[in-house]
């Protein structure tokens, strides 16, 4: 019987170590795991990369205006002639206003001009010029009869000399003798006249001449400043009638495009001249992505790239080509690990309908091929923007944060686990703390 007992305590036992040793082999999962170790990265590499406008055409106001209604939102797309804003009839009637004080500045500088023609300053220039003949005509005059009385003067003078000394002799009489004198003390006097008149005639022609020369001047001056207000008056009716052609309808787009920015809002008065929001052209957004400090001199502007991004329709690719690499370095401040990173810049270079905003992939093409910490592609798992991936540590699965650098299609450089760690790559078979086996 004591036999017995003990028999059958020893099959009860090792039923018991028997069940727990299987169970306990089943609660364990195999896996495979690849080490974390320095690995050739291909020379085409992926990046995530931000979308952001390209050409920004930016839209302007002509007139002050109080802004009524605001249609246009950030990121919304607009075809041409689509319904951006709609102004306040505060603001047309005040245009009107200033159009109508525009067209009576206009016809009064206009009257101005005609009456330049044959205004008072005309007239006065031309009654100028008409003494300024007279008096060429005088001193013509004068200088032609100043030979003349010079020779007459001079021959009297002669026989008054000649009548003295035959008065003395008595051979003349003294009347005849006075009488020469007489002619020639009067023609000596004319001549004096006739020097000073010539001389005062130069003299009024010398200023005439000054005076005209001011006049002609202050004329040119005045109706150069008329016609000169006549334009500026002419460019602002022009600019006043496009106002109230903006004004008197709702601001349209004209282009197809995202709206980038909204710079006013409901209620706000804004200036002429000043920005209302700002488009950027269909198809011609720009990618900028942040690369590695150490990857930055193998990328050069020119370079091809693939973009890759993911729509309700399945993967999208676009062709694109290197536009900028900074020269600049900073740091990036991701997950309070501040790397050294240089910002590119890629255009695309197809029609996309990529809005600014976006995440997208963008894979580089390089020339060079570089050794670094790697870890297979599929190994990591995306949530909420953020790269997981699961070490086995004790036997145990844990799920670890992950920062990753350069990708390409099958590799992931990975910048925070150390070489040798050993990565689950069938990480969605375990969860975090399950206990694993690992397998070949």
């Amino acid at each position: 019987m004591k036999n017995k007992i003990i028999c059958i305590s020893f099959v009860v036992i090792s039923l018991l170590l028997g069940g727990y040793l299987v169970g306990g082999k089943e609660n364990k999962k195999e896996v495979k795991v690849s080490k974390v170790e320095l690995g050739n990265l291909s020379s085409s590499v992926i990046y995530t990369g931000v979308v952001i406008p390209g050409e920004v055409i930016p839209i302007y106001i002509e007139a002050p205006a109080l802004i009524e209604t605001v249609l246009a939102k950030e990121g919304q797309e607009v075809n041409p002639g689509d319904k951006l804003m709609i102004f306040s009839t505060k603001s047309i009637i005040e245009n009107d206003k200033e159009l109508r004080i525009n067209e009576l500045d206009l016809k009064n500088i206009k009257l101005k001009i005609a009456d330049l023609e044959g205004g008072s300053l005309k007239l006065e220039l031309d009654n100028r010029k008409l003494e300024i003949r007279s008096l060429q005509e005088k001193i013509k005059g004068d200088e032609r009869k100043l030979p003349v009385l010079t020779s007459e003067t001079r021959v009297l003078k002669e026989k008054s000399e000649i009548y003295k000394k035959l008065l003395i002799e008595d051979g003349v009489s003294s009347i005849d003798s006075n009488r020469a004198i007489t002619e020639a003390e009067n023609k000596f006097v004319e001549l004096e006249e006739l020097k000073t008149n010539l001389e005062l005639n130069r003299q009024k022609l010398e200023l005439s001449a000054v005076s005209l020369e001011s006049l002609t001047r202050q004329l040119i001056i005045e109706e150069a400043n008329l016609k000169a207000n006549l334009e500026k008056l002419q460019l602002e009716n022009e600019s006043l009638i496009r106002r109230a052609e903006q004004l008197k309808k709702p601001l349209e787009s004209p282009i197809e495009g995202v709206i980038t920015t909204v710079d006013v809002s409901e209620g706000s008065n804004v200036f002429s001249g000043q920005r209302l929001l700002a488009i950027s052209p269909k198809g011609e957004g720009m990618i900028k992505v942040e690369i590695p400090m150490y990857v930055a001199d193998s990328i050069l502007r020119g370079q091809k790239t693939l973009i890759r991004t993911s729509t309700s329709q399945g993967e999208q690719l676009y062709t694109g080509t290197v536009e900028r690499v900074s020269n600049i370095v900073r740091e990036s401040g991701l997950s309070g690990k501040k790397d050294k990173i240089v910002e590119v810049e890629v255009k695309i270079s197809e029609k996309n309908t990529l809005k600014p905003g976006f995440l997208t992939d963008v894979e580089i093409s390089t020339e060079s091929i570089r050794k670094t910490a790697i870890i297979p592609s599929f190994s990591v798992m995306e949530e909420r923007g953020k790269s997981f991936v699961y070490v086995v540590k004790e036997g145990k699965a844990h799920k670890v944060e992950v920062e990753i650098g350069a990708r390409t299609s099958t590799d992931y450089e990975v910048l925070n686990l150390p070489l040798g760690s050993q990565v689950i790559v069938n990480p969605f078979k375990v969860s975090n703390g399950d206990k694993v086996e690992i397998v070949i």
